[in-house]
């Protein structure tokens, strides 16, 4: 019985949203322009356990974002080696140096870029300069990504200027936390933030 209600509702659904031409979830509206980006993989290496999050892997999970999302990715580019510097990188300078349009710079994750904030930021600075939209494929929950999705507000644009020349130093607050001496003790490590 609650089935066939349901299965009511959602047909209901269907036809209210067909007259409305409302997009639905994994349905793509055809008179709808794509949104054209660039995509960018690197091999990461997780620091702890010396894991390859492995370009493959990556593809993928950008791929079906833009699926999802109603993004066509008109070039790939990507680097074996993983270096924190990242405008030294082959596949970031070809990013930066091609010609066609595109609004978005897709990423799985912002690792693939760095996992510092001061280098992502000059990054952003960059992106903001040519107008382009930072999309990130995967949610994550580390510091960075945090400060990430802080940065874009939730909006997937990045603002021109994100950080003033003068502020550079002093954009982000720095936290430095010890490790404790046991690894396995029950007592939190000290704190020490510096003033900004």
């Amino acid at each position: 019985m609650i089935r066939k209600v349901i299965d009511a509702i959602i047909n209901v659904l269907k036809r209210w949203a067909k007259t409305l031409r409302v997009l639905l979830p994994g349905k793509e509206r055809s008179d709808a322009p794509k949104k054209k980006a660039v995509a960018y993989t690197s091999d990461i290496i997780v620091a702890r356990t010396r894991e390859v999050i492995n370009r493959a892997g990556q593809k993928s999970l950008i791929t079906r974002f833009a699926e999802e999302n109603g993004i066509e990715v008109v070039a790939w580019f990507e680097d074996e080696v993983y270096d924190e510097d990242v405008f030294t990188r082959p596949g970031i300078q070809k990013m930066l140096s091609y010609k066609k349009p595109y609004d978005i710079f897709l990423v799985e994750r912002v690792w693939a870029l760095s996992r510092k904030m001061f280098i992502l930021t000059g990054f952003f600075n960059v992106l903001g300069q040519k107008k382009v939209r930072l999309h990130i494929a995967t949610l994550l929950w580390d510091c960075t990504s945090q400060m990430v999705r802080r940065l874009l507000a939730g909006k997937g644009v990045v603002p021109a200027k994100v950080v003033e020349p003068a502020m550079a130093g002093k954009a982000f607050r720095i936290v430095e936390v010890r490790r404790p001496e046991k690894p396995h003790s029950l007592i939190a490590p000290p704190i020490r933030i510096p003033a900004v």
